[in-house]
């Protein structure tokens, strides 16, 4: 890999780069790096066919079966894809047709049951993870029912070292037994992993009237990785007093995504006449739909409201869809800061001895609070540190004073985010993005530059030799063999990124070893990306192999590189994070 270090890149600062083996994880709009050994995949992710099917024991052995059911109130989900089928679309999801005016009877399915929808494998914990999902909400891996409100959602089977990386949807309609002011909580136990819930009342049978009385997540993962005993952690989050009519049904939503580890939820409910949070019984809950024998929704009013865009499935701000700065290229020079040449001093002078280990990073802070984090797994948090306010006030202060003495009005300069990597003793570098107004009448614009404060200076100046280049190609490389599934992910995030910020300088390159799964040429061929390239390869595959003949392929010395994991959901400004960070 000698020749991508050589011949394209530098790479800088904290907020959007990565590693060949690497997984992301970000909230809101920015993104961390954690380097991660990247475990085997398993065979349910390739396009083995899955299980969208009621009653839960399908056809076949029970070994083949996903089972929802169970003699305990805990609710075990185990799961395997052999010989079972995928969802399809319904013939009437874009019907217009789910109005209940004219619905005399009320909706109502199976007593004592409840719909439940599983994803596997997305990536995240937060419930937003698997709203931006394109197979959510309505084609879920597996569809079926459920007989009680606690869950336990802990492996797949035959599966030991991949574990409780899904999200479901368990929904219904709730018939309380008495009138009067209700309040929920959901409990979880058992916690060794990072997940989100979220618990949806409407305020009748109606889901379009659903609003979310429960939000909550845990973060922090708490079982170290050669661990042979799990802790047992137990958290609440509840609900304020809700009036309900007995005689009435309303429909009700419970949404859960979880990463890596075990977790135990539970809905419960205080009643008019209790005192305590108690289990919701069966025969107080029904199914909103009933489902066929291929485990699809059974023609009914409720049926088309449900294939409606419900509040529940709007993102709830933790991965809003939005570029670094919308579409605007920003200004990366005023010409207000005198020039100056920048020597990083803490760079490594020495020479590194073959098959030695070398550690030497130097983190940088950034402003304001970007909330990145990471899990807990026996080490120290990891994440962007905040840089001090009165630092980012020093710069602005010595920013608008260059200003005052230029055409551009200072008084509104205002910064949106900064990064500070400190020099040594000798300085601190920053980049820096404003909001100022220019001459005249104009808009505001945007910066993003490089800028240096030197130990005891009054003055900041501009980094000629340490600048990024906007509009800079970029290319991003993966390679595979038998990933249908993450490659179709991969494709999707990709496309996503380019509807949402119609950048088209960059290119995806996919180096495809004789793929037997699906046909990756025709995913390329039939994706909505502007730019692509499909390299085959045969014999036995090789991950760097591939990679490099994916660099190989480019011919531009000024162009970006960038390898990939499939399985990573890049934010959708990622492509400018990398040019911003990435410097010749």
């Amino acid at each position: 890999m000698a020749r991508l270090t050589t011949r394209f890149l530098m790479l800088t600062a904290t907020a959007a780069l990565l590693c060949l083996q690497a997984a992301i994880y970000y909230t809101r709009d920015r993104c961390s790096v954690a380097c991660t050994e990247r475990p085997c995949t398993p065979a349910y992710l390739s396009d083995e066919p899955i299980q969208a099917t009621r009653p839960a024991v399908a056809q076949g052995s029970s070994e083949d079966t996903a089972s929802a059911r169970g003699a305990t109130d805990i609710t075990r989900f185990v799961a395997t894809t052999k010989g079972l089928e995928k969802t399809t679309d319904y013939p009437f999801l874009h019907s217009d047709t789910g109005d209940f005016a004219n619905t005399t009877t009320l909706p109502s399915g199976t007593k004592g049951e409840l719909n439940l929808d599983v994803w596997r494998w997305p990536v995240g914990f937060l419930v937003d993870d698997l709203r931006i999902k394109r197979d959510f909400p309505h084609k879920p891996s597996i569809r079926t029912s459920v007989e009680s409100l606690k869950m336990e959602f802990n492996e797949f089977a035959g599966v030991s070292n991949e574990r409780g990386k899904y999200g479901h949807r368990v929904y219904g309609l709730l018939h309380p037994s008495t009138t009067g002011e209700y309040s929920f909580i959901v409990e979880a136990t058992h916690i060794t992993c990072a997940f989100s819930v979220e618990l949806w009342l409407s305020t009748d049978y109606d889901p379009m009237k659903s609003k979310k009385i429960i939000a909550t997540e845990h973060s922090d993962a708490v079982l170290p990785p050669n661990a042979t005993v799990s802790p047992i952690l137990r958290m609440m989050a509840g609900s304020g007093n809700i009036q309900l009519e007995s005689e009435r049904a309303y429909y009700f939503e419970f949404l859960e995504k979880a990463f890596n580890g075990r977790v135990i939820t539970e809905v419960k409910w205080r009643t008019p006449e209790g005192s305590v949070f108690t289990s919701i019984p069966p025969s107080c809950f029904s199914m909103a739909v009933e489902l066929d024998s291929r485990g699809q929704y059974v023609l009914s009013p409720m049926a088309t409201a449900l294939l409606r865009p419900l509040p529940s499935q709007v993102l709830q701000g933790h991965k809003k869809i939005k570029s670094v700065t919308g579409n605007v290229t920003p200004v990366t020079d005023l010409r207000v800061l005198p020039s100056c040449e920048f020597s990083a001093g803490y760079v490594s002078k020495h020479r590194v001895k073959r098959f030695r280990g070398v550690y030497e990073v130097f983190e940088s802070s950034v402003y304001p609070a970007d909330e990145t984090w990471f899990f807990r797994i026996n080490t120290p948090d990891i994440g962007n540190n905040q840089t001090d306010t009165k630092v980012v006030e020093r710069v602005l202060e010595l920013y608008k004073k260059a200003l005052h003495s230029s055409s551009y009005q200072n008084d509104n300069a205002r910064v949106y985010q900064l990064e500070e990597t400190i020099n040594g003793l000798a300085g601190s570098r920053f980049h820096l993005e404003m909001e100022l107004k220019p001459p005249g009448n104009g808009a505001l614009i945007q910066t993003s530059e490089y800028v240096y404060l030197p130990t005891g200076s009054n003055e900041l100046c501009r980094t000629t030799n340490f600048q990024w280049t906007p509009r800079a190609f970029v290319y991003l490389v993966t390679s595979l063999k038998n990933l249908g599934q993450w490659l179709k992910h991969l494709v999707e995030n990709m496309e996503d990124l380019y509807a949402q910020t119609h950048d088209d300088h960059f290119e995806l390159v996919v180096v495809d070893y004789d793929s037997q799964d699906v046909d990756v040429e025709s995913i390329m061929k039939n994706s909505a990306l502007k730019r692509w390239k499909y390299i085959k390869r045969t014999g036995s595959f090789s991950r760097s192999g591939g990679l490099q003949a994916g660099i190989d392929y480019v011919t531009d010395p000024n162009s970006i590189v960038m390898t990939i994991d499939m399985h990573l959901t890049l934010p959708m400004g990622f492509v400018e994070y990398t040019r911003r960070h990435v410097i010749q």
